[in-house]
């Protein structure tokens, strides 16, 4: 304990108190004790007529944080108060300093309650408060809330008043929390409006219920009662009467706005007592660059949905990615969760499917387009072609498969008019990775990339550890082993290579193609982080195929014949 480790500051904190109750009449210390080590002074603070009976407290920590002043029974003295206990001071966490006291502390306190004591009229002063307080402070112990989206308070405000609607709402509880989503309002039995920034796929994990809304004219004023029949008639009044039928059903809730703040209320069956849920607002903040919002019109081809491509998407959809194809034949198991960004939500869901889900999850609205196709394995024909077909019009190919076979196909696809490919490597025991692209009319083709690093590796004799299969875990010689932030690191440089391609096509943030990023002390690195840029040079010369006057013409009869023939019924 400190008063055992510094006996002289304990002789000081003596002193500062006994000088402090000789300054004035209003503090009397009654006496010191030890409670679960902890020292305490019992003490008495004299305010007008009133005594308060309280402690100083120190903690085990003292000097380095501060002592407490709080009543020794529980009692609620203030505004600045934490319930019934301890007091808000000036000093606290935030702007205490070890050269201040416990004497400063009572001080304080004294202060305080001055300023809050009752005047002749028995009106009291609340004190001005020292800081703000954060929304999750002022959330701590409200466990009803409901949410307020930017979308749902701008519908709301283009409302033409008094206005009411039929509502729908998501309940969600979790951890003693029960948070109400406003989600969609009705014209009858139609949906005329649905929150475009809610996940669709919120349903599965919620209650679905139906309510109402209500827009109130400008200035008015909402009933103090909470008896449910009398507020229904303040409604009525406002112009924004119930169907004449209705009773409050057992989870039923209503919004009301007016003038722009917004309020939500059970309706409670059976006492017909109201319950006012605490309304928690989105913020106006953007988080996200401006100039990464060309992304949302580009569509990302991500070939490989395993822990690294999963990772990809996700992070392209933060940044305001909104269309993606995606091809994976692969099943979500239970050991892949060690390093994939899905969970149990998709477990034994084919990859796609259930990245699908977790993108609109993340960013609602999300276009997916799920193939669940094997590349480069035992797959019809037709089917390839038309996985690759959708990949060739995408603005932007990832390969994230480690797999030659994989590689090779959405090589061919941009070479002959695609467009740009980016592809990782995740090296066994999570020693680093590749991350490399190929910019038609700017880089080499995929496959003398490829090749230019194998060049660089060679002239340092060494070989790339890339992986001799693919990363499934039914792979022959078993799974890649690496840990969930190995494969973040790697999988974040690829999504910022993704991310400069979508923005700036002609103008990269990075002055090579390729990149070696080391994260233990193997191979070519020498420390983690360590990092070799490769320089995999300008594109090749384009070849224009030579025309063959004879073969051209059989096609132009081809595709006059296929002009002319009707169509199959």
């Amino acid at each position: 304990m400190w008063y055992l480790k510094d006996s002289r500051r304990f002789t000081n904190e003596q002193a500062e108190l006994a000088s402090l109750q000789a300054e004035g009449d209003w503090l009397t210390i009654e006496g010191r004790r030890l409670d679960a080590g902890k020292l305490i002074i019992d003490i008495e603070i004299q305010v007008g007529d009133r005594t308060y009976p309280a402690m100083l407290r120190y903690p085990s920590t003292f000097p380095h944080s501060p002592p407490s002043v709080l009543p020794r029974s529980p009692a609620r003295w203030s505004g600045h108060q934490y319930g019934q206990g301890e007091l808000c001071l000036e000093w606290g966490p935030d702007t205490w300093q070890p050269t201040l006291t416990g004497a400063d502390m009572v001080r304080s306190a004294y202060k305080l309650l001055v300023t809050e004591a009752p005047n002749s009229d028995e009106l009291v002063q609340a004190a001005p408060s020292r800081h703000e307080t954060s929304l999750g402070q002022d959330l701590r112990h409200e466990p009803f809330r409901f949410l307020v989206t930017r979308a749902l308070a701008a519908k709301l405000h283009e409302t033409q008043a008094p206005f009411l609607g039929s509502m729908g709402f998501f309940l969600r509880t979790a951890s003693s929390v029960h948070v109400v989503i406003p989600v969609e309002i009705y014209e009858g039995s139609a949906t005329i409006w649905r929150d475009p920034t809610v996940a669709s796929d919120i349903e599965r994990s919620s209650t679905k219920l139906r309510g109402y809304v209500a827009v109130l004219p400008s200035g008015s004023v909402l009933p103090a009662t909470r008896a449910t029949g009398q507020f229904i008639s303040a409604l009525a009044a406002l112009g924004c009467a119930l169907p004449t039928d209705h009773r409050p059903g057992l989870l039923e809730f209503l919004v009301v706005m007016i003038d722009g703040v917004h309020r939500l209320f059970w309706l409670r069956d059976g006492d017909e007592r109201m319950c006012e849920f605490e309304a928690v607002l989105e913020g106006d903040g953007d988080r996200s660059d401006p100039a990464r919002r060309p992304i949302g019109n580009k569509t990302i081809g991500l070939v490989g949905c395993g822990s690294a491509g999963s990772k990809i998407a996700v992070s392209l959809a933060r940044a305001g990615a909104r269309n993606f194809v995606l091809v994976d034949d692969d099943v979500l198991l239970p050991e892949n969760l060690v390093r994939h960004e899905l969970d149990w939500d998709g477990i034994a869901s084919h990859k796609v499917n259930a990245l699908a889900r977790r993108l609109d999850a993340v960013a609602p609205g999300c276009k997916c387009t799920p193939r669940r196709h094997r590349l480069g394995g035992q797959e019809s024909n037709g089917s390839v072609d038309g996985a690759l077909m959708l990949l060739r019009d995408c603005d932007l190919i990832i390969e994230a498969t480690a797999d030659a076979r994989v590689f090779n196909l959405l090589g061919g696809v941009v070479a002959d008019g695609g467009p740009p490919l980016i592809w990782l490597e995740i090296y066994g025991g999570g020693i680093g990775g590749l991350v490399a692209r190929s910019r038609p009319e700017l880089d080499p083709s995929p496959q003398t990339a490829r090749a230019r690093i194998d060049a660089w590796c060679a002239d340092k004799d060494v070989v790339a550890p890339r992986p001799a299969a693919r990363y499934e875990i039914d792979a022959p010689e078993g799974p890649m082993i690496a840990d969930d932030a190995d494969v973040a690191v790697i999988a974040a440089h690829a999504a910022r290579f993704a991310i400069d391609i979508l923005t700036e096509p002609h103008v990269s943030a990075f002055p090579v193609s390729a990149y070696f990023i080391g994260l233990r002390a193997e191979w070519i690195f020498q420390q983690p982080f360590h990092c070799f840029p490769v320089d995999i040079g300008s594109a090749e010369p384009r070849v224009v195929p030579a025309v063959d006057p004879a073969g051209l013409a059989a096609i132009v009869a081809l595709l006059e014949d296929s002009r002319d023939r009707p169509a199959a019924a």
